[in-house]
């Protein structure tokens, strides 16, 4: 099951920036993304990161244009959602996504709307933070955890100019627990 977040530009999220002394996926920089843009992660068998983060291009998959359909079709919701909401396609099915990776993939929809996508190939969820810019504006937004082997999909009715995410870090998850928002 593929969840989605939907998330609500208005949210504010307060993150307390945490100082570990290991590089672990807390300790991962803050990335910043622009429309277009897409980062690969990289962990060892816990929550090490392995070599510096790898920017590239963002590449839509047939499962993005299939979730970004169903997105650009729902009304966005008026505050905070508290989980996040399945997915389902016939259409089409998600790439598999390498162990010990995290892929990270900032997308323009026509221009009027965003949509991040972050694909999970740990064997924990993650969770982190995101700071958005809209007009020249940047403020922190809701994001959901994203479980295990799956993607996670992020929408904004409005054209984003920059997302910073924050905060990587790995949390304990049960089979069947849907993700939570915050």
């Amino acid at each position: 099951m593929i969840w989605q977040g939907i998330a609500y530009a208005g949210a504010l999220v307060a993150a307390a920036p945490q100082t570990v002394a290991a590089p672990s996926a807390q300790s991962v920089a803050p990335i910043s993304l622009v429309p277009g843009e897409a980062v690969t992660l990289r962990f060892d068998d816990g929550d090490v990161a392995v070599g510096a983060p790898e920017r590239g291009t963002a590449a839509w998959s047939r499962f993005d244009v299939v979730a970004a359909r169903q997105l650009t079709g729902t009304t966005p919701p008026d505050a905070p959602v508290p989980v996040g909401t399945p997915m389902h396609s016939d259409e089409a099915s998600p790439d598999p996504i390498p162990s010990g990776e995290v892929h990270i993939r900032f997308l323009s929809i026509a221009g009027r709307h965003s949509m991040l996508v972050v694909e999970n190939g740990q064997g924990r969820a993650l969770r982190y933070r995101a700071r958005m810019t809209v007009g020249g504006r940047t403020h922190a937004t809701d994001v959901c955890v994203v479980l295990p082997h799956l993607p996670s999909y992020e929408h904004w009715p409005d054209p984003v100019q920059r997302l910073e995410l924050s905060d990587f870090r790995f949390i304990p998850w049960t089979q069947g627990q849907a993700p939570t928002c915050e």
